[in-house]
């Protein structure tokens, strides 16, 4: 079902909700949009299209006593959008850069990325690095070692994941979720450009089409 919330433990409802703009970036095809779709719907599809520009979705995570929304951009790889990335990533309060562990380039790619946020995003914004396509570890081409070495000394949160098979998906969001500062509910993060009352499904190849999700209530 689109847009239902994630629940790590349980928890009938949460009391205070604060809501955080989150951005994916990484090289095209490295399953960026693969990895939304997996958080969000809980599906996958073999064969996607390249997201055009940046395409625009909501999911909640409900933490004991916290409801965390967040706003996901899923920008596009290519390198002709590149200049469009500071639009997405100006004012987001997590990041989620995300390589192709069989292809050493996306990796390099990546933490080009994370330079470039540590440069020009918010100081205090959380990132979090994702090896995808861990169903292909035979055909490894970055090693889980050097990756987590580089995000130790990064500071950032390290998970491979798959959206094929949903490994670590859920859990690098709860993650990111649980790192957040949630001291006070957070105000819009400038996504009504996106089409706020959207519901059903989400189409990831079009750009700023919106899910809304429901709170932690039924």
């Amino acid at each position: 079902m689109a847009g239902r919330p994630v629940r790590p433990n349980g928890q009938s409802q949460a009391s205070k909700v604060c809501q955080f703009k989150l951005v994916l970036l990484g090289e095209s095809a490295v399953g960026k949009s693969s990895l939304v779709l997996r958080f969000v719907k809980g599906q996958f599809q073999e064969f996607q299209e390249s997201t055009i520009g940046a395409a625009f979705l909501t999911q909640t995570v409900c933490l004991d006593d916290t409801t965390v929304k967040f706003e996901i951009w899923d920008t596009a790889g290519q390198e002709r959008y590149h200049s469009l990335a500071p639009m997405y990533y100006r004012g987001a309060q997590a990041a989620i850069v995300v390589y192709d562990i069989t292809n050493a380039e996306t990796f390099g790619r990546a933490k080009t990325w994370v330079s470039e946020l540590q440069r020009q995003a918010s100081p205090n914004i959380v990132i979090a690095l994702a090896g995808n396509k861990a169903d292909l570890s035979a055909n490894r081409a970055v090693e889980y070692e050097e990756a987590q070495a580089y995000a130790d000394d990064n500071s950032l949160l390290f998970m491979e994941t798959s959206a094929k098979t949903a490994m670590n998906v859920n859990d690098v969001f709860l993650a990111i979720a649980k790192k957040l500062p949630k001291n006070e509910p957070q105000a819009g993060t400038g996504a009504t450009a996106a089409g706020r009352g959207g519901r059903g499904a989400v189409d990831l190849n079009q750009p700023t089409q919106a899910s809304q999700s429901q709170c932690c209530g039924k």
